[in-house]
């Protein structure tokens, strides 16, 4: 592989790796920000929503955008308006500001992964693009593990404010070397492209079931992903975690994330990336059950919620790997986005959720509990996905017989 298409590649997987950071730095600046200014966590369930709102709104525009400036620029900006959403962050007094604040920081991170996914695997054949895909998309839990390992020294050292300097002033760094290095790629250039890449471009041709199937998935997996991403450091809490040690539930699920993505990666061209996400689903379900119904210490509960890491993060990789071999080049960012975005959805449900459960007096164990309905159905989901994509994979091979 030629050195600019690599750098290409690992600019795409910093980028979203400071988006893992990102999105988990409001989750573990909780506890620190609930003590500092004397409101209940759950009071902190609207800026954690509007993050997730925000990213919705950049993953449905982000196809559209991209087809208008390319895929260089649409993942440079959405950095630098995600830097500065940071930067506001930290600038925050009061939930209303920072809710807005966090508003911006998501419409930026949502234009960087499909962006990001879509330039690492242009070009590439099936099999590459499903492991590159997987490769980019484990930035998310390398972000959370950077994230979950830094934001209790630096939130105990220099206040919750620093968290958020970091993920401003990291992305900023970054930008530089992103437009020298990063060659602008229009993957749409002419009209009929253009109308090959939007969204209706993922219901032709027979993909309506197999779209609407992805999309469930994304929905279900994001919303407890995402509820733990957001509460884990606050559910520590309840399992008796101090303050400081509370944000080890971030590094938790972000080296399960990374085991479990690395799984994908490496069994990639054996198994088909659908059959995994089941497995992976019911890994998950049954790391749930054990934390749900029995009384762990400390290392054993962090280790449980590794395991849950594995099979949720995995998971929420592995779907937007499905994504890119499901779409031609022309309508994968949209695929991407799209799919991403309906998860995104799932990912303002799960915080709603979480913060309800425990605003209600909830046990954490009931809150662990009740995330095992969502996973269940996310299994049965993508066991009909499978079945539909293998079907059409012997179609497509007695079509190529015949002929």
């Amino acid at each position: 592989m030629q050195p600019i298409r690599w750098a290409v590649i690992v600019l795409a997987f910093l980028a979203v790796v400071l988006d893992g950071f990102d999105t988990a730095s409001m989750g573990l600046s909780i506890p620190a920000l609930s003590a500092a200014w004397g409101v209940a966590p759950a009071s902190f369930t609207t800026p954690l929503i509007a993050t997730n709102a925000g990213v919705v709104i950049g993953y449905i525009a982000c196809s559209r955008i991209s087809a208008q400036l390319g895929l260089r620029l649409t993942l440079i900006g959405g950095t630098a308006i995600f830097a500065v959403g940071s930067a506001l962050t930290a600038l925050s007094s009061e939930i209303t500001m920072m809710a807005v604040a966090r508003l911006v920081t998501g419409f930026g991170l949502g234009a960087v992964l499909p962006s990001a996914v879509s330039l690492a695997t242009l070009g590439s054949s099936a099999r590459t693009r499903e492991r590159l895909a997987v490769l980019v998309t484990m930035g998310l839990s390398a972000g959370a593990l950077v994230a979950g390992l830094s934001g209790g020294k630096l939130a105990g050292a220099y206040g919750w404010q620093s968290i958020f300097w970091v993920g401003a002033i990291l992305p900023v760094a970054l930008l530089p070397i992103m437009y020298f290095r990063i060659p602008n790629v229009r993957v749409t250039t002419d009209h009929d492209q253009r109308s090959n890449s939007g969204v209706a471009s993922l219901f032709a041709g027979g993909r309506t079931p197999s779209t609407l199937l992805l999309w469930a998935f994304a929905f279900l997996i994001f919303t407890t992903f995402y509820a733990f991403s957001s509460w884990l450091p606050t559910l520590l809490l309840h399992f008796g975690f101090s303050t400081s040690m509370a944000p080890l539930g971030a590094a938790s699920l972000g080296i399960g994330g990374i085991l479990g993505a690395s799984m994908l990666i490496i069994f990639a061209g054996k198994f088909p990336t659908s059959r995994m996400l089941i497995v992976a689903g019911a890994l998950a379900i049954a790391f749930l059950m054990l934390v749900s119904f029995i009384t762990p210490g400390p290392v054993l509960l962090l280790l449980l919620f590794t395991g849950v890491g594995a099979g949720l993060a995995s998971s929420m990789v592995g779907q937007a790997a499905v994504a890119v071999s499901a779409y031609s080049e022309a309508s994968r960012t949209a695929g991407v986005g799209w799919a991403a975005a309906l998860g995104r959805v799932g990912s303002i449900v799960g915080p709603a959720a979480g913060g309800l459960m425990l605003a209600t007096g909830q046990s954490a164990q009931a809150v662990v509990a009740a995330s095992c309905v969502p996973v269940v159905m996310a299994v049965v989901v993508m066991a009909l996905l499978a079945r539909r994509i293998a079907g059409q994979a012997r179609a497509e091979g007695a079509d190529v017989s015949a002929g």
